[in-house]
This record gives structure tokens, C-alpha cells and sequence, in this order.
């Protein structure tokens, strides 16, 4: 029993429960499990809400600034500066919309979070591709080694934290 305690307490060392206040009212506002935002803040960020990618991915859920504009529309924020956009309530905020919206549009995890990382143009591409889809609604195959690990990665840690935190 004391081995499990103390591998569950290195589990929740390396899967944090971070920015919990936010992550529970954007999970409730756009109706994303809790498990899923902070399996993507693991896997994006780890949890640095500083961090930016060599592709200009911001913040936390590592949301680029184009993704920020076309959002707007949806929060009637305005993210005009870098700060605003590293801001982890705005970030997080944006990126569980964002995956609210590929969710619903996709209706399967594996393509949103393929959509997520390599974007809806070459999701919606995929999925035309026969050879990638057979029936033009989920994805045989992920042809970026980039996303299929992501994917991956991202659904383990939704697992984890499930399973950790919220059985």
C-alpha cells in the first residue's frame, strides 16, 4: 500500500492539477471534461504559461495568435497584445473553446486533437483522403509523426488525470 501512495504522489508531481479555478469554470462554460484541458495544458505547455513554440504557439494551450483572432468572435475579447494572449485565463479560455469547437465539428476525439495540432485545413484534408479515412469521419492513420505522437501523448495524459483525479 505504501508503494502505491508514493507512486500516486509521483504521478500527481509529474500531472499537476494547476490553474484549477479556471480550468473548472472554462470546462463548464464550453462543456469539456476537465481531464481532457489539462491533458492538453501536459502536453502543450507543461503547465508554463510563458511557453511559446518555434511555430508562435502561445501559453498554456500553446494557441496561436491566428487562432486568437478568429476566436474573438466568440469571446468578444480583443487580444491584442502578446501579454493578452499569454494571460492564462484568456489562454485556456481560447484553447478549451477551440477544442469545444473541433468536438463538435470532428465528433471524435482523435480528429480534434489532430486538428488541434496540425490545424482544420490538413484535418479536413485527411479526412478526404481514403487512404487516411476510409469513411470520411475518423482517421485510420495520422500521416505527421508530429501528430500521431501528440495524439498519443495527449490521450495517455487524459487517462492519467482521469484516472488520478477524477474517477
Amino acid at each position: 500500500m505504501l508503494l502505491f501512495c508514493s507512486s500516486v504522489a509521483v504521478i500527481k508531481l509529474i500531472y499537476p492539477l494547476k490553474y484549477e479555478n479556471i480550468v473548472e469554470k472554462m470546462s463548464q462554460k464550453y462543456n469539456i471534461e476537465k481531464p481532457l484541458i489539462y491533458a492538453i495544458i501536459k502536453c502543450e505547455s507543461d503547465f508554463d504559461e510563458k511557453a511559446e513554440s518555434s511555430a508562435g504557439a502561445l501559453g498554456l494551450m500553446q494557441v496561436t495568435p491566428d487562432t486568437f483572432k478568429w476566436l474573438e468572435k466568440y469571446t468578444q475579447n480583443h487580444y491584442e497584445l502578446k501579454e493578452d494572449m499569454l494571460d492564462p485565463e484568456n489562454n485556456i479560455e481560447c484553447g478549451t473553446l477551440f477544442m469545444s469547437i473541433l468536438i463538435k465539428k470532428y465528433n471524435d476525439l482523435d480528429v480534434s486533437l489532430s486538428a488541434y495540432n496540425a490545424g482544420m485545413k490538413t484535418a479536413n484534408r485527411w479526412l478526404k483522403d481514403k487512404e487516411i479515412s476510409t469513411d470520411g469521419k475518423t482517421l485510420e492513420n495520422i500521416p505527421y509523426s508530429e501528430t500521431k505522437k501528440y495524439v498519443k501523448r495527449v490521450k495517455f495524459a487524459y487517462k492519467v488525470y482521469k484516472f488520478i483525479y477524477f474517477r
